[in-house]
């Protein structure tokens, strides 16, 4: 015999191969039998019927009769496999029934076993078209089973610059359906076979089944994607390939060639699924925006960037979680490292530091306003509490916070507290307080908003209502008893002439895809948060009393803060400023300083 006829290469395999694949099935079940086509030295086709016997001393498949065998080949090509009597450590897994069954896979499981064997090989078109397997009876045909779930992603060619040389590695794209896949996975192949295991690439990408529309059913699949390069080099048994892990400079990164290659080929398939990226980056902005509005300070975090910067550097699984803990991170790295401030600095020193250490929009806050802040601070807790007539005024908290009447075409930052909400809002854009969108005093009629502070593409609107109130409504629309629907009609008012304008006439121009931010300040009561409950609002106690609810055909985020809330994160954040000024951290012992607000 030359040469057995198989499939596998389009003509013939020749004898030679090294075996492992007839001894690993034998070292599963104890008997092994092979019925095959073949060609004889004269070129006469037969056909033959062999035992694999790995301990024989001349060929390791023998001759057998085709009763004794697998009996005799039925096709022109191609081989025929008869596994029997599994070994003692192997044979519960093939009890698919009875009283002796052990576990509870199916004969399918095994198909989807072999097939997970062999799904490279499928990839690659190596496989024949009738393969069959047989199991107790059931016959299934492999290759029409995986095929029915397989489907072309794409290809794609990329450039690495390897040494000295421009190395080009080809990748393609399939798209393997649930049930025949688990995971998101990549390999390398070179020489037109495979040399490598399957790498899970899911991490960073989805962890679960992308989903398309086909007619009226939803398919789910996972990417199988393909790398082959002239580049490769495998190893001598070629089940891996040897020269990925030299690290190579691409993108600014210093990382394997293989994990360069990784991370090329989750790109790319963020690109084909274009949808699921715009769709999930979309989600983690809303979510950063959420972040910082529930602590303004997170905002430094962006680094003068959007959030939609932000996200674009972030990893496509990032959770909400992580991308806290990532503002976090940037914002204290883009802060003076106040540890290596010596504790008898002069003032002179703190003054150079402030002027050539810290950010911008940091000065402000660090410099001479700490003990004027705190000062603030003090007054702002003394008007939320009840006076000689029972009650405390919504003008006076108004007026301590910005000057009513104004907008900041008349006056500047240094004449308000908006620091109290937020740092960031001192630099804002343009500031209106108790004024009509158009610029002028309130009409009969018409409605002034509290505060609207309009800062790098983004509106916000404040509503105060007076400390202690109660009896909030949401059946008395317009009612200052129902002041969620107070701000979305002056939202809406804005959203339909798309501007606002200015006392001096000039006029800002509101995007229609500009996020709106509404907050209304109140005390907090049972009266309040019963009101929001029925108005659908998430409610939280993490960092003081708050509610928010998005309403997506208005694009506004809505929050209810309380006071409370305001008056302490504004003391805590002044708090730590005082602490850096006076070179004491937060866990020492020593007596408040003088610039301390707190009792």
């Amino acid at each position: 015999m030359s040469a057995f006829l198989t499939p596998l290469t389009g003509n013939k395999y020749e004898r030679g191969g090294k075996g492992f694949g007839r001894f690993m099935s034998f070292k599963v079940f104890h008997q092994v039998f092979y019925s095959s086509a073949h060609t004889q030295a004269n070129g006469k086709a037969t056909k033959g019927c062999y035992c694999y016997d790995p301990f024989s001393k001349d060929d390791n498949l023998v001759s057998v009769g085709e009763a004794a065998g697998s009996g005799a080949h039925r096709f022109d090509c191609g081989i025929t496999v008869l596994m029997q009597k599994p070994l003692a450590d192997f044979k519960e897994y093939f009890i698919l029934d009875g009283k002796d069954r052990r576990y509870n896979h199916t004969a399918e499981d095994i198909v989807t076993a072999v097939m997970d064997h062999f799904l490279i090989e499928f990839i690659q078109r190596k496989v024949p078209k009738h393969f069959s397997l047989d199991i107790m009876g059931a016959t299934f045909n492999l290759y029409d089973y995986f095929h029915e779930s397989l489907s072309i992603g794409g290809s794609k060619t990329e450039v690495l610059p390897i040494g000295t040389e421009q190395i080009k590695f080809d990748f393609n794209y399939f798209k393997v359906g649930e049930d025949q896949a688990k995971k998101h996975r990549l390999y390398f192949y070179a020489n037109n076979r495979a040399a490598s295991d399957l790498e899970n690439i899911s991490s960073g990408l989805n962890d679960k089944p992308f989903i398309e529309t086909v007619g009226p059913n939803e398919k789910k699949y996972y990417y199988l994607v393909a790398v082959s390069s002239d580049f490769f080099r495998s190893s001598q048994s070629r089940d891996r390939i040897t020269n990925l892990h030299s690290k190579v400079n691409f993108g600014g990164k210093n990382k394997s060639i293989k994990d360069h290659l990784i991370a090329i080929a989750k790109q790319h398939i963020l690109e084909i699924e274009a949808t699921y990226t715009t769709s999930r980056r979309a989600k983690m902005q809303s979510q950063v925006d959420h972040l910082i509005a529930i602590d303004p300070l997170l905002r430094r975090g962006l680094g003068g960037g959007t959030a939609a910067d932000f996200v674009k550097k972030r990893s496509i699984t990032e959770t909400r979680e992580q991308l806290a803990s990532d503002l976090f991170v940037e914002r204290f790295r883009r802060k003076f490292d106040f540890t290596k401030l010596d504790e008898n600095a002069s003032i002179e020193q703190l003054v150079d530091i402030v002027r050539t250490k810290i950010p911008e929009d940091a000065k402000e806050a660090l410099a001479v306003y700490v003990a004027y802040r705190n000062h603030v601070i003090q007054i702002f807790r003394e008007l939320l509490k009840k006076h000689d007539d029972g009650v405390a005024t919504e003008d006076r908290v108004h007026q301590l916070i910005y000057p009513r009447y104004k907008d900041s075409d008349e006056i500047d930052y240094s004449s308000h507290n908006l620091w109290l909400l937020d740092d960031d809002l001192a630099y804002a854009r343009y500031i209106s307080s108790d004024r009509t969108p158009h610029g002028s005093a309130r009409g009969k009629g018409e409605f002034a908003h509290d505060l609207l502070i309009n800062n790098d593409n983004e509106l916000m609107i404040v509503e105060m209502k007076r400390p202690q109130k109660k009896g909030y409504n949401a059946t008395k629309e317009g009612s200052t008893n129902n002041p969620v629907d107070q701000l979305k009609k002056q939202i809406a008012d804005i959203r339909k002439k798309k501007k606002i304008i200015t006392s001096g006439a000039r006029e800002v121009a509101i995007s229609p895809d500009s996020m709106v931010r509404g907050y209304v300040l109140a005390d907090w009561n049972d009266s309040l948060q019963s009101y929001l409950e029925n108005e659908d609002f998430t409610i939280t106690k993490f960092g003081g009393q708050m509610a928010y609810r998005y309403y997506n055909t208005l694009n506004l985020m809505l929050e209810v803060v309380a006071f409370d809330r305001l008056v302490d994160r504004a003391s805590n954040r002044n708090e730590a400023f005082v602490q850096m000024l006076e070179g004491r951290s937060n866990y020492d012992r020593k007596t408040k300083g003088t610039l301390s607000g707190n009792e």
